[in-house]
Order: structure tokens, then C-alpha cells, then sequence
């Protein structure tokens, strides 16, 4: 089915409109079966291109082998030559000299020369006292340093230097060190990366353009270009790598049949059964070689000899769940093992896969240009769930994170700032708050157990929080907004904290403390504007009562009065009067919107200061009112005045009263204290 489909969509000539329109005729149902058909065959060819690709990189591993294989043999078939030639000009060339003079100088130089132990423990040391962080690939035993050099590593693909390496050829690996730029002591190098020779195939590289002396190392699945200073010096590189490749394949050959062999001697000697005498010697013999023996017969399992290729083979398919589930595996069987030269040198090869494992995880969490940000928390979790399985907890916590971070960040940026203030907060918000819920939820998921994270997580929280402040006072309190737009985009925010804490995530303290001083700021910058309103207005100020003109204005007046709250219906006089002056009117609008937005802004540690901000505009209208009171000018005014005061200290006073009421909090004793101390004229009003 899948395979009609292909070769119908594969035609040159096939035509999608036709195609389409042709099948819509045949109705939904032919349409839906199209679709699941189409889906399939999506999903086939991904797999098809997946095996292809791997298959194909790993017919090109083998061929580079083959061709350095091919190469390395033609260099020494080179070699030979060229040494035949030497030894043959050299001895037409020999000088006469006696036996005894020839066999007194060999004897000199073989005393000069000092023993393979030695000459391994010295270049040991070497690599202990001038490469940091190496001390893992000293401890293997046996190993031992065959050739080392200054190499300059290229990129691939541009051929541009990169940086200035020290590569140690060891008789069974290949350890990579960057030099130490600002080096105090003995140390001069750091260690980069140590690769197994069974893992590695050499590539010469042609000299061409900018690529001189170069060539390659193919480490499965990444390759890298190193470049020397000399042709001797790379043709010396290009032989002992294959020379010593060689020689750790006869090595490791030998290790397998002799390891084969003693099983069989066990087995044979456990069949003879042996006599008393003859099984205390047996038995004192077994003892000192059954380390050894049992080592090597835990090791000797087939799923255990392919477990490094295989490792190599899930990570380049990024199959980390797998590849973990073999790391597990594999840990779990060596417990058991005996300690011996042949599990070090194994958990060698399976810690540098583990690494390259753990590398691969933490780059599924890096963020890259070339790396999309649109991801939720869920895209982190596989990356981090496997890092923790690895023991890798700390790592993938910082990582997660960092991810995190970036991708509020990018959709942060995302937002455009278009139309009004509270409508760019209120977007905001829902962007940092919901990928703070989000993130939290996931924190859960992904680290259940691990309360050391969690610490780690509440600073990150912390600081993300602080960026988002950084960009809501920037566009809340440096644009000069109006205070009901500060306040309403505060409220915003403090609602979008309170949701967090149905997960346990309070953050709200935290965000009231970032903003108190921007808070205070801009409610005296409102305090003083409203006073200094207040003083303009008084020098003004007749006491004189509205004239309407008309009973109809009036109550129309009187009605848009009442949806501003305030009930005016008993100051009406000779019903197109009102006693109460434009001037207390626009007090009271002004004052109850400042308690509305001082209100929104309220918290236990703003509370005096928003109190002593109300009472301060309110004594300022009523010192108005007092001097008011006491000029004679205005004694014909005396009762609209005491009618505004009534007004003022009554209905609008009780307005706040109420407000502070909706929200449970009493009546601040600032605001009590000015009824309290005019309660006199209230009395002259009520005569």
C-alpha cells in the first residue's frame, strides 16, 4: 500500500492538483484514509532515511580504515626502501675498524640505555607533572606513552585554526591536551579528551590551499583535523599511530586466547579431580592466579565485548535512552567482578563512551543560535531524566534552568509593545508567569527526590523574577505612566503570583519588595500633584452653589454624579441649585480614585505610607475649607461652605471607609483623627 503510493507520488509526471481534486470527489472518508496513508509513508521514509545515513557513515568508517591501512603499509613498504638504500651507501661507505673497538661501543650504548619499566614510569610521571586533570588516564596499568607532540587542530570544514593542542600517543589510546594560556607552575597543558585506538581511523589529507601536513582523525561519531610543522614530524605520526594500532590488535588477540586457554586448563584440572597432595598444590597455585582468571572471565561475555560499539552506536543514533539502559546494565554486572588490571582497563573504555553520552544529554540543553526556543519544559525533561539516571543531577539542574531562562527570554521578546500600558503588562505577565508555572511543574517531574535542586531552583526563580521587574519598571514606572496605570499593572502582577502559590512557588513577598521603592516614589509624586491641585483651586474658590438653569439639567447632573458614587440628591436647592462647588467635586472624584489605586497597591509594609499619603491630601482640602471658614470676605458663603464640609467629611469620607471595608482593613487611624478633629462643624451644620 505504502509502496503504491510512493511510486504514484515518485512519477515525474505526477500532478498535485489533479490529485488532490480527483480524490475529493470520492468524499471525506477517501480524504481521511489519504492522510493516514500519507503519514505512514512519512514515517517509513524517515526510518529508511535513518538506517540509510547511519549505514552509510559506517561504510565510510570502514573505508577510511581500510585506506589508512592501505596508506600506513605503502609508508613502510616506503621506509624499507629508503632504509636499504642507507644500510647499503653505509656499509660501502664503512670505515675499518676492529671487532673489539665495535663490541666495546655497542656495549657503551646498551649501558646508556635504560629499561622499558623505567623509561614508562618516567614518561608516566611526564604526563602527571605537565597535563592537568590526567590522573584517571595515569592509573590504567600497563599503559605507556609512545610518542607525543605540538599539533594544530583545524576545523573541518574551513580549514581555520582553532587552537594549539599536545597530543600523547599512548600504547593503547590517544590523549588530546590544549595548552594553558596564563600557566603558573610546572603544569603547561589541560587535559581535553582521551580516545581509544580500537575507536579511531587515520585519514592523510592531501596538501592543498591553507592544509599543509595535515591529517585526520575520525572518532566516531565526530572527526577532527590536526595539522604539524614539519612532513617528517606528520609522516612520524601517521606511522606510530599505525604501528601502535597494530600492535594493540596482536596484543588484545592474545589476551582473548590466552584468557580462552586457561578456561580450558580450569576446566580440565576440575575433571581430573586431583588427589589430596595434589589438590593443596592446585589449590595454593588457583589462589594466585584466580583474580586474574575470574577478571578475565567476567569480562570475556560477547554482550560485554560489543557494549563499546554498541554505546557508540546509540549515541550516534541518539538513542540516549538505550544507551543509558547499557550503562546501568553494565555497572550493575561489575559489582560483581573481581578488581584487577583487566576490569580498570575496561571501566576505562566505558567511562570515556559514558562521557561522550553525558556530553551528547548536555548538549540537548544548550542554547544555540541555530536551536529553536519554542520548546516547552516537557522538550527538556528526556535530556535531564537521562542525566539523572547518569548521576549527573547538579549538571542537568543548571542546565534545565539555563534553558529555561533563555527560552522567557525569547518569548519575552517575542512581545510588542503596541496600544496601551496595561495591555502590554497584562501579555507580559501571562508570558513570564505561565513558563514559571510551566517550569515549576516540570522542576517537579523531573526531579522528584533531589531537594538539593530545589534550592537551586527557588534562586533561579529569584533572579528570573528580578529580570522581570528590571522590564516592568522600565515600561510601568519610567514611561510616566498615571498612577491608576501603575497600580492596575501591579494588581496584575500580584494576581499572577498568587496563582503560583497553588504549586508552593511564593514569590509574591519577593516581587512587593523589588517594587517598594518605585511604589512610594511615584505615590508622593501623585501626593504632591493632587496638594498642589488643591492649592491652585482654592485661590479660586467663590463657595458659590451650581446653577443648572433647569430642573431637567440638574437631575441629569445629579444622575452622573451618582454613577461616580456619590449621592448629591440632598444638596439640591431650589431644584436647578446644588450647594456642593465644582471644586468639591472634583476633590472627591480625585481623592477616592488616589484611595482606589493606593488600595490596589496596599501591602502590610505600605500601609502607614499610603495612609499618611490619603491624609495629607485630605487635610489639604480641608485647611482649604478652614481659612475658608475664617475669612470674612466669604461670611455671606458660610452655610454652602459648612454644606461642602458635610459633604466632604460624610459621603466621601464613608466612600473610602467602604473601600477600605471590600478589602477587610479598618479605617487608618490618620484619616479618624480628621473626623474626629472637625466634628465641631459637623455640629454647626446639623443647627
Amino acid at each position: 500500500m505504502g509502496d503504491g503510493l510512493a511510486r504514484v507520488l515518485a512519477k515525474p509526471s505526477f500532478d498535485p492538483e489533479s490529485f488532490i481534486a480527483k480524490l475529493s470527489g470520492e468524499g471525506e472518508d477517501a480524504l481521511l484514509d489519504m492522510k493516514a496513508k500519507v503519514h505512514m509513508l512519512n514515517d517509513e521514509t524517515a526510518q529508511a532515511l535513518k538506517k540509510n545515513v547511519y549505514k552509510n557513515y559506517s561504510q565510510f568508517i570502514e573505508t577510511a580504515r581500510e585506506i589508512s591501512i592501505l596508506e600506513g603499509e605503502m609508508i613502510q613498504l616506503s621506509h624499507l626502501l629508503s632504509d636499504q638504500k642507507s644500510l647499503m651507501s653505509s656499509m660501502m661507505e664503512m670505515p675499518l675498524v676492529s671487532d673489539r673497538a665495535m663490541v666495546e661501543g655497542i656495549k657503551g650504548e646498551d649501558e646508556e640505555k635504560e629499561s622499558p619499566e623505567e623509561e614508562t614510569r618516567r614518561n608516566l610521571a611526564f604526563l602527571l607533572e605537565k597535563v592537568e586533570g590526567c590522573s584517571s588516564v595515569a592509573d590504567v596499568p600497563g599503559r605507556q606513552l609512545v610518542h607525543d607532540g605540538d599539533l594544530v587542530e583545524l576545523d573541518t570544514e574551513s580549514h581555520a585554526q582553532l587552537q594549539r593542542v599536545h597530543a600523547f600517543l599512548l600504547n593503547d589510546s590517544l590523549m588530546i591536551a590544549t595548552w594553558i594560556p596564563n600557566r603558573r607552575g610546572p603544569m603547561r597543558y589541560r587535559f581535553q579528551g582521551l580516545y581509544e585506538l580500537d575507536s579511531l581511523a587515520v585519514v592523510n589529507v592531501r596538501d592543498t590551499g591553507p592544509v599543509k601536513n595535515g591529517f585526520k582523525i575520525l572518532m566516531f561519531p565526530e572527526s577532527h583535523m590536526y595539522q604539524t610543522d614539519t612532513a617528517k614530524a606528520k609522516r612520524q605520526w601517521l606511522d606510530a599511530l599505525e604501528d601502535t594500532k597494530k600492535k594493540k590488535a596482536v596484543k588484545d588477540k592474545q589476551k582473548k586466547e590466552a584468557a580462552m586457554r586457561l578456561a580450558e586448563q580450569q576446566l580440565s584440572a576440575a575433571l581430573a579431580s586431583p588427589g589430596e597432595g595434589d589438590l593443596s598444590k592446585s589449590f595454593t597455585d588457583d589462589m594466585e592466579e584466580e583474580p586474574v582468571a575470574m577478571d578475565r572471565d567476567f569480562l570475556s561475555a560477547d554482550w560485554l565485548q560489543e557494549l563499546p560499539e554498541d554505546l557508540d552506536m546509540y549515541i550516534a543514533q541518539r538513542n540516549f535512552e538505550g544507551a543509558v539502559d547499557l550503562v546501568e546494565k553494565v555497572n550493575e554486572y561489575l559489582t560483581a567482578c573481581p578488581k584487577g588490571p583487566a576490569l580498570k582497563e575496561f571501566r576505562a573504555r566505558i567511562e570515556h563512551r559514558v562521557k561522550q553520552l553525558t556530553d551528547g544529554l548536555m548538549n540537548e540543553l544548550q542554547v544555540s543560535p541555530e536551536r529553536s526556543l519554542r520548546g516547552g519544559p516537557r522538550a527538556a525533561r528526556r535530556a535531564v531524566t537521562q542525566l539523572i539516571r547518569l548521576g549527573k543531577s547538579a549538571q542537568a539542574c543548571k542546565l534545565f534552568l539555563r534553558n529555561r531562562s533563555a527560552i522567557i527570554k525569547y518569548n519575552i521578546r517575542q512581545l510588542k509593545f503596541e496600544g496601551a500600558t496595561t495591555l502590554y503588562i497584562r501579555c507580559l505577565c501571562g508570558v513570564f508567569f505561565s513558563s514559571l508555572s510551566d517550569t515549576s511543574k516540570e522542576f517537579i517531574k523531573a526531579f522528584p527526590g533531589h531537594y538539593g535542586c530545589f534550592s537551586a531552583f527557588v534562586i533561579w526563580a529569584k533572579q528570573e523574577l528580578l529580570a522581570f521587574v528590571s522590564i516592568f519598571r522600565r515600561q510601568v514606572f519610567e514611561s510616566k505612566a498615571s498612577l491608576t496605570t501603575i497600580a492596575d499593572s501591579v494588581l496584575l502582577s500580584k494576581n499572577h503570583c498568587t496563582e503560583l502559590n497553588a504549586i508552593g512557588l511564593d514569590i509574591e513577598f519577593c516581587l512587593a519588595n523589588m517594587l517598594d521603592i518605585s511604589i512610594q516614589q511615584v505615590i508622593e509624586e501623585t501626593r504632591d500633584q493632587l496638594v498642589d491641585g488643591i492649592r491652585y483651586r482654592a485661590n479660586d474658590d467663590l463657595w458659590r452653589p451650581q446653577n443648572h438653569l433647569t430642573q431637567a439639567d440638574c437631575e441629569k447632573y445629579v444622575k452622573d454624579i451618582a454613577a461616580s458614587g456619590f449621592d448629591i440628591k440632598p444638596y439640591v436647592i431650589e431644584k436647578c441649585f446644588i450647594a456642593i462647588t465644582m471644586n468639591s467635586i472634583q476633590f472627591a472624584k480625585s481623592v477616592v480614585i488616589f484611595a482606589e489605586d493606593l488600595l490596589k497597591l496596599f501591602t502590610t509594609e505600605l500601609e502607614e505610607f499610603i495612609a499618611e499619603a490619603l491624609a495629607t491630601v485630605y487635610k489639604a482640602q480641608v485647611k482649604h475649607i478652614e481659612d475658608s471658614l475664617k475669612n470674612e470676605s466669604l461670611s455671606k458663603e458660610y452655610g454652602v461652605i459648612l454644606k461642602n464640609a458635610q459633604f466632604l467629611l460624610e459621603t466621601v469620607m464613608g466612600k473610602i471607609e467602604a473601600l477600605y471595608s471590600a478589602r477587610d482593613l479598618a479605617l487608618p487611624q490618620q484619616l479618624q483623627q480628621i473626623n474626629a478633629h472637625h466634628r465641631k462643624l459637623r455640629a454647626m451644620v446639623r443647627k
